[in-house]
């Protein structure tokens, strides 16, 4: 009958490991992050970035320049979320966070991306080509992680180099 069943999906399947000289996923040691948020996808990158800071922080000297770089899309401007931390995380951590902000209807004088997340965005805003040790996580609509995941791949990333909180975080009230 309508309405007598719930099917819920969470976030929580993404384990990162932050231990004290290495980044692990799997198991296997991670020395690039590169996260795709698209519109409130934002929400989950803001835990990984601050425990990357805070593993920087604490860590200086095992962490890698240029380990974690952000990709947010959304529709405007008003859209945007989390910018004053993410500004805030720039400042602190310069050598090792980026991020690059992509409108679909940006205002005028934008200086950003604008449009949708393309190859190019990824090769100069994420990195390339793909290494042992990267990996890329994506969040946002189930269209904008279908189309990231097939941008990975055209991009030589194996699919063990990725986490998709649609397609590999399945928590429902039946497991």
């Amino acid at each position: 009958r309508p309405g007598s069943c719930l099917y819920m999906s969470a976030m929580g399947g993404l384990r990162l490991q932050f231990e004290r000289d290495s980044i692990t996923y799997k198991g296997e040691q991670i020395r690039r992050i590169g996260l795709l948020a698209g519109g409130t996808g934002i929400a989950p990158m803001i835990q990984i970035i601050r425990a990357y800071g805070k593993h920087v922080r604490e860590n200086p000297a095992s962490v890698q320049p240029g380990g974690l770089n952000l990709i947010y899309a959304a529709e405007e401007v008003s859209d945007l979320s989390y910018m004053k931390i993410l500004q805030d995380l720039k400042q602190q951590y310069p050598e090792h966070f980026r991020y690059y902000v992509i409108l679909n209807r940006p205002p005028l004088g934008w200086t950003e991306g604008v449009g949708f997340v393309e190859r190019q965005d990824l090769i100069k805003h994420m990195f390339f080509p793909p290494e042992e040790g990267d990996l890329a996580v994506m969040c946002g609509p189930p269209i904008f992680e279908f189309a990231m995941r097939k941008t990975l791949a055209g991009l030589g990333f194996d699919r063990s180099q990725w986490f998709s909180f649609s397609e590999d975080d399945r928590v429902s009230a039946h497991n």
